[in-house]
């Protein structure tokens, strides 16, 4: 089958077992971050690769977030930079241990849907479509991890999951549901 998803995010999390005191780090100069750090208004430091997408995201607990990466590989050199950088300057032993969370994926249907038929057959009771508030649909089946959001242009965004077979088969679920109703 040929691939219907393209990555556009992938979030990944862990903790770094120790509290972390967030005003010493955020006066370091880095070599390959800029970091921001406005406690009033976030609650973390922020490391942005001078060249690589990812962001990383840490918080005084340890723990910490990294998304913006276009793929796994991609994720996992930023964070290992991170590492480096970091335990280096701060002399924490800082381990590149990273789960991968989720990818978000977008893709095309390649029609257009009408988003009030869609909810029906996808099923009232796993989709909110609220166009006042949103354009698009969004569909969470209670039994998956995976959710999805449809627009009428046929765009469609599936994460949820670190898996794209599984991101893959859910995209093929709906577009088959989407299908067997004339949607």
């Amino acid at each position: 089958t040929t691939i219907k998803l393209t990555i556009h995010n992938v979030v990944g999390s862990r903790s770094l077992g120790i509290e972390i005191d967030l005003h010493t780090v955020s006066n370091i100069e880095f070599e390959q971050f800029n970091i921001q750090y406005e406690p009033e208004s976030f609650s973390g430091v922020v490391f942005r690769h001078m060249e690589l997408n990812p962001t990383v995201m840490l918080f005084r607990s340890g723990k910490f977030n990294i998304a913006g990466g276009g793929s796994v590989s991609e994720t996992r050199e930023t964070f290992s930079t991170f590492c480096t950088e970091v335990g280096g300057a701060t002399k924490l032993e800082l381990q590149p241990d990273l789960e991968i969370r989720y990818f978000v994926t977008t893709g095309q249907l390649e029609r257009e849907v009408y988003l009030p038929a869609a909810s029906v057959a996808l099923g009232v009771d796993e989709t909110e479509y609220e166009p006042e508030q949103f354009p698009g649909l969004f569909y969470r089946p209670g039994d998956q991890n995976w959710f999805a959001i449809l627009f009428t242009s046929g765009s469609i965004i599936v994460d949820g999951e670190p898996d794209m077979s599984i991101l893959e088969s859910a995209y093929e679920e709906i577009d088959q549901t989407l299908l067997e109703n004339n949607i």
